[in-house]
């Protein structure tokens, strides 16, 4: 039987996240021990070993979920605007899981990668205006858009979705979009 469909391993792999997410309101994950996180869960540390070495295991676990939400929106889209709504709502979709990613386990990881397949996808020669004054400098604004969508996102994140994620969503598209005809 695939262990991940198992719904005991569902339920427990379940109650570990939700230990660890608020083990994580209170402390850094380097200060949260796996006796502490398995009293919180109320699992034995077998049960946890099983599953994983350590609790960063289950933060990269979540990061590959939110990766793997995010390759599925990408998917669905045909245009970079798309993307970054689609994204956008979907992080904003799931708040506690976006602010434990982003905030404790620095989720400029899952943008980072995120972006590489929007890249993928979305080749920088069909998105940018290319004249021969632009060619050397294709990379560094693809850098710096990359960058500046990623702090825009944390800032987001880490502000308590102030803002409605459609806004967030435009005001990037449009920085992307200018940096484009640049």
């Amino acid at each position: 039987m695939d262990l991940r469909k198992d719904r005991r391993v569902q339920y427990t792999k379940k109650i570990l996240r939700e230990a660890l997410f608020s083990l994580l309101n209170e402390r850094e994950l380097s200060e949260i021990t796996i006796t502490e996180l398995c009293k919180t869960a109320d699992v034995n540390r077998n049960t946890f070993y099983r599953h994983y070495t350590i609790p960063l295991d289950i933060l990269l676990e979540i990061e590959d979920d939110v990766f793997e939400k995010l390759s599925v929106v990408l998917r669905k889209s045909t245009n970079m605007d798309d993307v970054i709504l689609l994204s956008c709502q979907l992080l904003e979709s799931d708040k506690q899981m976006s602010k434990i990613v982003f905030t404790k386990a620095d989720g400029s990881g899952i943008l980072s990668r995120i972006l590489a397949s929007v890249r993928n996808n979305f080749p920088v020669e069909n998105q940018i205006e290319l004249t021969d004054e632009a060619k050397p400098f294709v990379e560094m604004a693809y850098q710096f858009g990359e960058k500046g969508s990623i702090a825009v996102i944390k800032n987001w994140i880490e502000n308590d979705f102030s803002i409605p994620a459609e806004s967030i969503a435009q005001m990037i598209s449009y920085l992307v979009n200018k940096l484009n005809k640049l």
